[in-house]
C-alpha cells in the first residue's frame, strides 16, 4: 500500500466516511445529503467566523438555469445552457442541471429553504426569502437574507444529524492510497495539522477569485484593479489539490461577474449592486482611446470579462445618451439610475461628443467614429459585421441595442466586478473528478465553482452559480454513496 503524505506524530487524525472541503452551498448540500444516506461526513471550512464569508451567503438568492425557470422542460433548459455556454464541454452536465434543478429546489425546501417570487421576470420564480436585491451596497445586501439564512439552516441541520463542521480548517493536501483518494489534510490558523481519513473527498471550496496569482495567470493582468463583488475567499485550493493528484482542469479563463462603476473598487456602497450590465448592453463600451473592444450584445458577464482582460481594467467607459439612461438605466432591480449618483458616483455629461471626449481625456475623433459606426450599423441591421462584432439578439432583461443620438451624451467609468471564477476541475455528470483521459480519479468528487465545463466559453456563458452548486453538491453525495457501496 502506497500513501502520499503520511500522517506525522504531530498530526491529529479524524475518521469519517466522507470529507468535504468548503462550507458554502455545494458543501452543505452534500453534507446533509450524505447524512440522509447514512454516511458520516466532516466539513472543513477555512473561515473561522460564525458567518464565515461565502459567495452563496452573499448571493442574490435566485435559483435559475441560464435565466430560465427551473420548471421548464429539460430539453428547453438544455438548449438554454448550450446557447449560453459556447464552450460547453460535456452535454451531460447540462442535462444533469436541467433534470435536477427542480428536484434540488424541492429538496432544499424540505431542508428549510424558503422560496418566493422575487421579481417580475420569469426566472425569478424561485428566489430565496427573505429577499435580497432590495438594498444597494454590500453592508445591507445580505445579512439575515435568503442566502445567509439558508447556510445557517443547512449547517444547523447537518450538525444536529451528527455531522462535524470544522471552522478555521484550510485544506492543504489530498491523501492518496494506491490511486484512491482516502482523505485530506488541513491546517488551522495556529499551524495545527489535521488528517481526515475518509473513503471519499468532495471538493467544494469555490473558485480562485481570491488568489491574485491565479487570477493574473488566467483572467486579468491587473487583478488588483478588479472589484471583489463576492466573498473573495476562493483561493483555488481545491483546484490545486485536484490537479496535483491527476485531475484535469478546464475553462480557467472566464469568471462570473458584472459591470460595475469604477468607484466600486474602493467604495463598498457601490457593490454588489447597482450594476451597469443592462446599460452597457444597450449602448457601447469603449477603451481609453474611444474605441469599442467588446461585444456588448453578449451581456454584462461577457463585458466584465472583456474589461478585466484590458491592460488597464479601469480605463473603459460606457457611452450613452440621456434617453438610454432614463430607460435602460432604470431597468431591473436596484437600477443604476438614480442610485449611482445618489451614492456619490460620477456620471459625466456633455452636450456634444467632442465636449464629452475632452472631459474623459479621450480622442474626440475616435469616440465620434465609434458612436457613428455603431449607429449606422444599428440602422442598417449590420451590427454583426462590426469590429468587434455585436451579437444581434435582445440584451438580457432589456430592449437590446439602442441608438446613441443625443442631444445630451453621458459616459460612466467602469470596472469589472468579479464574483466567482467559472473554470476548474473537470467532472462527469455525477460530480466525479476526471483526469485528462476522462477517467474518474477514484474517491474524488467536486461541486460548485471549483469545477469547470458548464459555464464560460467564448461567450462567458453564465448558467447560475446557486443551481450549479446545489445540483452537483447533491449529485456528489449520491455518487459517493453508490461508489462506496460498490467497492
Amino acid at each position: 500500500m502506497t500513501e502520499t503524505g503520511k500522517t506525522t506524530t504531530t498530526e491529529r487524525a479524524i475518521d469519517a466516511d466522507v470529507a468535504i472541503v468548503g462550507g458554502g452551498l455545494a458543501g452543505l448540500v452534500a453534507a446533509n445529503r450524505l447524512t440522509e444516506l447514512g454516511l458520516t461526513a466532516i466539513v472543513l471550512e477555512a473561515g473561522d467566523e460564525a458567518r464565515y464569508p461565502a459567495n452563496s451567503r452573499y448571493a442574490g438568492g435566485v435559483f435559475h438555469i441560464a435565466f430560465h425557470d427551473l420548471d421548464e422542460a429539460p430539453s428547453q433548459l438544455c438548449e438554454a445552457i448550450a446557447q449560453a455556454s459556447a464552450g460547453l464541454r460535456d452535454a451531460s452536465l447540462a442535462d444533469a442541471i436541467a433534470r435536477d434543478g427542480a428536484r434540488v429546489a424541492r429538496w432544499l425546501g424540505r431542508h428549510g429553504a424558503q422560496f418566493g417570487r422575487g421579481g417580475d421576470y420569469p426566472f425569478m420564480g424561485n428566489m430565496l426569502m427573505p429577499f435580497s436585491l432590495r438594498e444597494t451596497g454590500f453592508k445591507n445586501h445580505w445579512r439575515d437574507k435568503g442566502g445567509d439564512r439558508l447556510l445557517q439552516t443547512l449547517e444547523s441541520a447537518f450538525v444536529a444529524a451528527g455531522g462535524r463542521f470544522m471552522r478555521g480548517a484550510r485544506a492543504i493536501e489530498l491523501i492518496m492510497t494506491d490511486g484512491l483518494c482516502t482523505g485530506v489534510r488541513a491546517q488551522t490558523p495556529d499551524g495545527d495539522r489535521i488528517a481526515i481519513r475518509a473513503n471519499a473527498v468532495i471538493l467544494a471550496d469555490g473558485g480562485f477569485q481570491g488568489n491574485a496569482q491565479m487570477v493574473r495567470e488566467h483572467i486579468s493582468p491587473r487583478p488588483e484593479l478588479l472589484c471583489k463583488r463576492g466573498a473573495g475567499t476562493g483561493m483555488g485550493d481545491g483546484i490545486r489539490m485536484a490537479r496535483e493528484v491527476g485531475a484535469a482542469l478546464v475553462g480557467m479563463d472566464r469568471f462570473y461577474g458584472h459591470v460595475q462603476h469604477k468607484a466600486a473598487l474602493r467604495d463598498e456602497a457601490l457593490w454588489p449592486y447597482p450594476v451597469l450590465d443592462i446599460v452597457a448592453s444597450c449602448a457601447i463600451v469603449v477603451d481609453a482611446n474611444g474605441r469599442r473592444f467588446a461585444d456588448e450584445g453578449l451581456g454584462g458577464v461577457a463585458i466584465a470579462n472583456a474589461i478585466a482582460a484590458l491592460d488597464d481594467p479601469l480605463s473603459s467607459f460606457v457611452v450613452l445618451d440621456e434617453e438610454i439612461w432614463d430607460t435602460a438605466g432604470r431597468t431591473f432591480l436596484l437600477p443604476p439610475n438614480p442610485a449611482l449618483e445618489a451614492l456619490g458616483a460620477v456620471v459625466y455629461r456633455a452636450d456634444s461628443i467632442e465636449a464629452l471626449a475632452t472631459m474623459l481625456g479621450m480622442n474626440a475623433q475616435a469616440l465620434a467614429g465609434s458612436i457613428d459606426t455603431y449607429n449606422r450599423a444599428l440602422k442598417s441591421d449590420t451590427l454583426s459585421s462590426m469590429v468587434p462584432p455585436r451579437t444581434v439578439r435582445p440584451a438580457m432583461l432589456a430592449g437590446g441595442a439602442l441608438a446613441i443620438s443625443g442631444p445630451r451624451y453621458l459616459a460612466i467609468p467602469l470596472c469589472a466586478g468579479l464574483t466567482y471564477t467559472m473554470g476548474g476541475i473537470v467532472i462527469d455528470a455525477d460530480a466525479r473528478a476526471l483526469d485528462a483521459q476522462d477517467r474518474p480519479v477514484p474517491g474524488l468528487y467536486a461541486a460548485g465553482a471549483t469545477t469547470g465545463g458548464i459555464e464560460g466559453g467564448a461567450n462567458s456563458g453564465y448558467v447560475g452559480g446557486l443551481i450549479k452548486a446545489a445540483v452537483f453538491g447533491l449529485r456528489a453525495a449520491e455518487a459517493a454513496r453508490r461508489d462506496f457501496a460498490s467497492r
